[in-house]
C-alpha cells in the first residue's frame, strides 16, 4: 500500500516521533490528546487538499513542506460509513464526537486505523449513498503508530514543490500588441 503525507521538511522521515506532533499532544479532529495517531492520505491529491487547511497559500506550503511517499504493509482499516459520521463532523471547530469515534477505532486492537473523508470536501459527496462516490472521497487514513504494521511504514521518497507555480494563480492574461 502506498500512502502520502504532506509534512514539514524537518519531520517527513520522523514517523517514530509522533508524540511530538500537535495531533498527539493536543488532539485533532479524529483523536483526543495523548491518543497515538498519524494522519496519512491514500492519494496525493487528498494530501495536497489537507495541507491547504493549514497553509495560507501554496508558496508558503511549498517553502515549508514536502510530499512524503510511504510504503506500507497491508493494514487492517475500518471504513467509517456515512451513518457513523457524527453530526457536524466536517465543521471547525469540530465536535468532540469526532474524537470519540476516532479514539474508539484507534484503540481497538482489531484495527490499525480507519478511513474517513476530508472535511474540506463537499459533505453531500462524503455522505453519498453511492459507494463509488464515497470511495473517491474517503482518502484520509488515520493510523495508530503503536501497531506493529504501522511501525513498518517507510518513507520511499519525498517531493518538492508540492504545488505547481500555477496553483491558485489562474490563467494569466496575455498582453496583446496592436
Amino acid at each position: 500500500m502506498i500512502l502520502f503525507k504532506s509534512a514539514n521538511k524537518k519531520f517527513v522521515d520522523k514517523l517514530a516521533d509522533y508524540k511530538k506532533a500537535r495531533s498527539y499532544r493536543e488532539g485533532a479532529r479524529w483523536n483526543s490528546a495523548s491518543i497515538p495517531v498519524q494522519y496519512f492520505s491514500s492519494n496525493v491529491q487528498n494530501a495536497m487538499l489537507e495541507l491547504s487547511n493549514y497553509m495560507p497559500d501554496p508558496l508558503v506550503a511549498n517553502k515549508l513542506n514536502v510530499m512524503g511517499v510511504y510504503e506500507s504493509p497491508s493494514l487492517r482499516l475500518h471504513h467509517i460509513t456515512p451513518e457513523e459520521l457524527p453530526d457536524g463532523w466536517h465543521l471547525y471547530p469540530y465536535p468532540s464526537a469526532t474524537q470519540f469515534l476516532g479514539d474508539r477505532y484507534l484503540l481497538d486492537e482489531r484495527f490499525d486505523g480507519f478511513v474517513v473523508p476530508s472535511c474540506a470536501i463537499n459533505t453531500d459527496l462524503a455522505e453519498s449513498n453511492h459507494n463509488e462516490v464515497r470511495n473517491c472521497i474517503y482518502a484520509n487514513i488515520v493510523l495508530n503508530p503503536e501497531r506493529p504494521s504501522v511501525q513498518q511504514i517507510r518513507l520511499m521518497n519525498y517531493c518538492s514543490p508540492i504545488y505547481s507555480n500555477r496553483s491558485f494563480n489562474g490563467p494569466k492574461k496575455k498582453s496583446g500588441k496592436r
